[in-house]
């Protein structure tokens, strides 16, 4: 174990001592199809709010759930949009001199001066406190829905800026973000591009199986086929389209890349040479992944 994987097994280790009781799916493995889900739910946004941030209700088969959106840049109805999508636990509006998350390391920085529109999704669950949020995820109704709210907002958003003019779509995200990113892919494809980072579409295999396990509750590590049956999506992935620009780190131990690598077959991937944790800090090369693909001209069937 090198200490890329290391950083990863003891962080996962370190939460799920201090959660103790809070892990994953803890209270209820009841709950439908993450993939019926998403089909079935829909938000519609009169338009976009380019200054602050909106909140929104997204109303789902798994119940109603509370996201937000902000414009963290915005150069114009002319200008082409990138939707970011946060990772699990982090509030992507907090920009506070201590505060520390994806997109603050991404794009509150000199070195990103991409002339495009940047819209962050914040997930439902992510206003609060990190215990707060662990609390809610006892429910695998509750990330389901979560998943399924944050997808919506991200079509939601795709719409509404088209309508706007936007010349050009770019879905992207980290980690939970990553797999929003995929879910919409897999289940709109309305996007341009997609740019998803440490994430695939066997979603439950990641509870099932990775270091994160020990983030799962006991009782649905015992049914690992239940989770892979209601979070897992790699059909519908490989069935979709979209032009695709997948990020994955070769030593992560809880997006492993050997059980997603698979669902990328015939997508150009790019690895880099970290774990999860140190993938997440290294914001120079993920900055660069995402302008890379910007750059480039989206390629559709």
């Amino acid at each position: 174990m090198n200490h890329h994987e290391f950083l990863d097994v003891a962080t996962v280790t370190a939460s799920g001592l201090v959660l103790r009781d809070a892990t994953f799916f803890a209270r209820s493995l009841d709950g439908p199809r993450l993939d019926e889900t998403v089909v079935e739910t829909r938000l519609a946004l009169d338009e976009v709010e380019t200054s602050g941030h909106r909140e929104v209700t997204v109303a789902t088969p798994a119940g109603g759930f509370r996201g937000a959106y902000c414009v963290w840049q915005w150069y114009g109805d002319d200008a082409p949009t990138l939707i970011f999508h946060h990772g699990s636990g982090e509030d992507p509006f907090d920009f506070g001199r201590f505060s520390s998350n994806s997109a603050r390391r991404l794009f509150a920085t000199n070195d990103w001066s991409v002339p495009v529109n940047v819209i962050l999704v914040r997930a439902p669950f992510h206003d609060r406190s990190s215990f707060g949020y662990a609390r809610a995820m006892g429910a695998l109704s509750n990330f389901v829905g979560m998943c399924a709210a944050s997808t919506a907002m991200v079509e939601a958003l795709t719409a509404a800026v088209r309508k706007r003019g936007s010349p050009a779509v770019t879905v992207s995200g980290i980690s939970l973000g990553g797999w929003v990113t995929n879910l919409h892919r897999s289940f709109h494809g309305t996007a341009d591009r997609y740019v998803p980072i440490f994430a695939g579409a066997a979603l439950g295999e990641m509870f099932a199986t990775s270091a994160y396990r020990r983030m799962t509750a006991e009782r649905a590590r015992a049914d690992p086929d239940r989770l892979r049956d209601v979070l897992d999506f790699e059909r519908a992935f490989r069935a979709a389209t979209a032009d695709c620009r997948p990020l994955l780190a070769r030593y992560d131990r809880i997006i492993e890349l050997d059980a997603q690598r698979s669902g990328y077959d015939g997508i150009p991937l790019t690895v880099i040479e970290t774990g999860h944790v140190t993938g997440s800090l290294a914001a120079s090369a993920l900055r660069e992944h995402v302008r890379t693909a910007l750059d480039r001209p989206a390629a559709r069937e």
